[in-house]
């Protein structure tokens, strides 16, 4: 709120200045009715506008615990169908095994890095490595790790690692992932329109300025003064909450670096690099 806070010192402060020096002195820019009435407008907009906004960020929340559960299901699905480490010791169905467990965990990473539009510059160093390790290319897309994945489990059925059963199940899993993804990216493609955005700005403003200006020539600027940051601050909350996916720290995005580490420890273990990685809010670790 940086660029706002400035606008608000500077327009307040210009108001101040004129009241100081100028006759007459600043009067109130709406009166009785027509506040209230702006009021009204301004709290229905605003109440709206925060409220989709929260539940956009609960809903993405929401969907990025599916993935992390659905994660724990595929693991745990490929140890029930296919046996533990200690009897697949050796053979081409642990390679397999674990081949599907790292790219489920590529999957999760690269949803993570085409949510923000970029990323931390140690953790896509971890998902190049794993890309070496799966022999996949480094500019692999989500739609290409899912393709890939889905070609590991006909593999499986076609010799017969894995029963119809097994394929049905681990099919309804990725289903799961799927539908959770997409729901993900519409969250992160549909936002609020532009136009709304900026009329509950303008209106906010306006009427926060108003209501300076009513308490000004009513000899009580303090109060005035904190009303209209309140405003313009519960505007800005909204906005900012909206994007649950946009920013790298910030208070308002999800954890989605935390998530996705959670998701490494669980699928490949302590000691996989991208397991490893530390929660960093530092910009500059980022690309």
């Amino acid at each position: 709120m940086r660029r706002d806070i400035l606008v608000y010192a500077i327009v307040c402060t210009l108001i101040f200045e004129y009241n100081k020096f100028f006759q007459p002195k600043t009067v109130s820019l709406l009166h009785g009715q027509g506040l209230s009435m702006l009021g009204i407008a301004v709290s229905i907009f605003v109440a709206f506008r925060n409220t989709q906004a929260i539940n956009r960020w609960w809903e993405g929340r929401v969907l990025w615990g599916v993935i992390t559960n659905e994660t724990r299901h595929w693991r745990d699905s490929l140890l029930a169908l296919l046996g533990p480490e200690t009897e697949l010791a050796g053979s081409g169905l642990a390679q397999a095994k674990q081949r599907l467990l790292e790219l489920q965990v590529l999957q999760v990473w690269l949803l993570n890095f085409e949510l923000r539009n970029y990323w931390r510059s140690d953790a896509r160093a971890a998902v190049d490595g794993l890309c070496h390790g799966l022999q996949v290319p480094v500019s692999i897309t989500l739609q290409d790790s899912m393709k890939l994945r889905a070609s590991g489990i006909g593999e499986l059925h076609r010799t017969h690692a894995i029963s119809d059963w097994g394929l049905d199940s681990l099919l309804r899993c990725t289903e799961t992932m799927t539908n959770a993804l997409g729901g993900i990216q519409r969250i992160r493609n549909t936002p609020l329109p532009p136009a709304y955005d900026v009329f509950i700005r303008l209106i906010c403003w306006l009427f926060g300025l108003a209501v300076f200006l009513d308490f000004l020539a009513a000899g009580t600027p303090l109060a005035g003064l904190l009303l209209f940051l309140g405003f313009i601050t519960a505007e800005r909350l909204g906005s900012y909450v909206e994007g649950p996916f946009d920013n790298d720290g910030s208070s308002f995005c999800l954890p989605m670096d935390w998530i996705c580490i959670n998701i490494s420890r669980d699928l490949l273990g302590q000691g996989h690099p991208l397991a490893q990685l530390a929660s960093s809010n530092d910009p500059s670790r980022w690309s």
